[in-house]
């Protein structure tokens, strides 16, 4: 019998999540906190929200599953924290990697790290805990994202780019090689950065400029 594991989250990264464990899980169910997912998704329940999540531990005796947080663009810094909480609580931190991604032999992908449909992490890359590299996106040779990152669809981070805790790259972006994007930074739909973007700052633009600062 397959392994259980349970979903954090119920949006939209969740179902993308139920599709990619079909061979590899059996997936129990999810917690929402929100009062508007809780609606069952293709026989797969709600399980409710954080409240609920002591007793229902507790109702298995022991036989914890494994788990993973899929809440997506702008929630890394919420995924890392209750990814935190539920490995503390006993849970196994689960990594998912969809069939047709490709992982080089020499990368390196962290626990609660997803990587999903045609998606590339190249030779010597390294996707730290909790990250999110979304459908046909590639992060070339020896690039670095740091833990909580999100990398939109089709977006391509060139060779050697490192991209600070928690910072969002958005849809179609492109980094060019050798940058730094600083923790908690926003990259804008389709932007091409051609140069290092400074922590907790929105850039947008081609070639992308910066728009505001962001509130920590």
């Amino acid at each position: 019998m397959k392994p259980g594991i349970i979903i954090w989250g119920g949006t939209g990264n969740f179902k993308v999540l139920c599709e990619l464990f079909g061979d590899q899980y059996r997936v129990l169910g999810y917690f929402d906190n929100s009062p508007a997912v809780r609606d069952p998704y293709r026989g797969i329940p709600c399980l409710g929200g954080a409240a609920d999540l002591d007793a229902w531990l507790k109702a298995r005796n022991g036989d914890l599953p494994d788990f993973i947080v899929s809440a997506g663009h702008t929630h890394g810094r919420a995924r890392l924290a209750i990814h935190a909480d539920l490995e503390a609580r006993g849970l196994r931190p689960a990594t998912a990697i969809h069939r047709t991604a490709f992982v080089a032999a020499t990368a390196a992908v962290s626990e609660g790290s997803m990587i999903f449909a045609q998606a590339s992490l190249c030779a010597e890359a390294r996707a730290g805990r909790c990250c999110i590299i979304n459908t046909r996106a590639s992060v070339d040779h020896e690039s670095v994202l740091e833990d909580g990152v999100s990398v939109g669809p089709g977006a391509i981070i060139t060779g050697l780019v490192h991209v600070g805790r928690c910072a969002d790259i958005y849809s179609g972006a492109v980094i060019l090689p050798r940058l730094r994007i600083g923790e908690g930074a926003v990259v804008g739909a389709g932007a091409v950065v051609r140069q290092d973007v400074p922590p907790r700052t929105l850039v947008a633009g081609n070639p992308a400029r910066i728009i505001r600062s962001l509130e920590v």
